[in-house]
């Protein structure tokens, strides 16, 4: 196989940024239209990174909030424990981002239920969980930050 590279909406993106950086900012005289256009390329890039990375990040949140949901339905009492046993056995209805958003939303609103509902039970296992999905839910926000 050779160096070039697949056409891809990532690498699009990645190749504008790298035709405005190298070629076109250098051209510019005026000191506020380079600084925009080394903005843009910045902007490109975390375009770029989140593109290639969107589908992945969602899937494994899903399955992340999934497998708390089904810890959770194990204290929890019912009607709420079969919902988050229900979503906890589910799977990704499809892999557009729009799909794969929807679900993200079904989950994490069984997910703050779940959470309201543990804070209100005793015990050292329930705060453990509680504090948990504190975690989870940072680190799928940490993940889902912008990276150049």
């Amino acid at each position: 196989m050779t160096d070039a590279k697949i056409l891809t909406l990532d690498n699009t993106l990645h190749g504008i940024r790298e035709l405005l950086a190298e070629r076109i900012s250098p051209e510019i005289g005026d000191p506020f239209a380079a600084q925009m256009a080394r903005l843009s390329c910045m902007l490109l890039t975390i375009c770029a990174n989140s593109v290639d990375d969107a589908a992945e990040m969602r899937v494994e949140e899903n399955a992340s909030i999934r497998a708390i949901l089904g810890e959770a339905a194990v204290l929890l009492a019912e009607p709420l424990a079969s919902r988050l046993r229900e979503a906890a056995g589910s799977a990704d209805p499809g892999l557009k981002l729009s799909v794969l958003d929807g679900e993200s939303h079904r989950l994490r609103c069984l997910l703050v239920e779940a959470q309201a509902a543990l804070e209100t039970l005793p015990g050292e296992v329930a705060q453990a969980l509680d504090q948990r999905i504190w975690r989870l839910l940072e680190g799928i926000e940490a993940k889902r930050a912008p990276r150049e």
